[in-house]
């Protein structure tokens, strides 16, 4: 392998490692939002898949593995920052400890994905988001890579492109 061999340095761990902390981080505040104000706004649920997109793509990943990882971050972020924020809301309205509340916001969660799918949709736009993001950092990535690693013409070297070139 060369110093340039997109696989040697292919930031697969740090990259796995910022997304996981930008999921948490990104869950955690889509939670609080969501809990605390008590709006249910689906764009904040994009913020999650543009934080996981930003953590991933700040390590200078290569690996084709974290396009979709990004993907399945966001996705599982939004979806846990929506149950911390209806587990937050149920806590604060009935005054029960918060596992309590998780218990009864989980028991009729697939219910309110059949009445409320928009849900969804936005959950896939974070997805798309953070899939997105890595995905076009780690395609120019492997391109920089590629061009770097080609054999350079040296620049002292006289090259004649006029003159008439030998038949074999």
């Amino acid at each position: 392998m060369t110093d340039n061999d997109p696989h040697s340095t292919n930031r697969l761990l740090p990259g796995v490692l910022s997304g996981l902390v930008a999921m948490v981080v990104g869950a955690a505040a889509y939670g609080a939002f969501l809990g605390f104000s008590g709006y249910g706004l689906g764009y904040a649920t994009v913020g999650v898949g543009v934080l996981v997109g930003l953590a991933m793509i700040a390590v200078r990943p290569t690996s084709r593995v974290l396009p979709p990882l990004a993907a399945f971050f966001s996705l599982a972020g939004a979806v846990l920052g929506q149950i911390a924020g209806d587990t937050i809301r149920w806590a604060q309205a009935s005054g029960v400890d918060y596992g309590t509340a998780a218990g009864e916001v989980l028991g009729p969660f697939p219910q309110q994905l059949r009445e409320q799918p928009v849900w969804i949709l936005f959950w896939v736009i974070a997805a798309y988001v953070g899939f997105g993001f890595v995905n076009s950092r780690v395609k120019s990535a492997r391109q920089a890579l590629a061009v770097s690693s080609l054999p350079q013409r040296d620049e002292t070297e006289y090259v004649d492109n006029f003159a008439p070139r030998k038949q074999a």
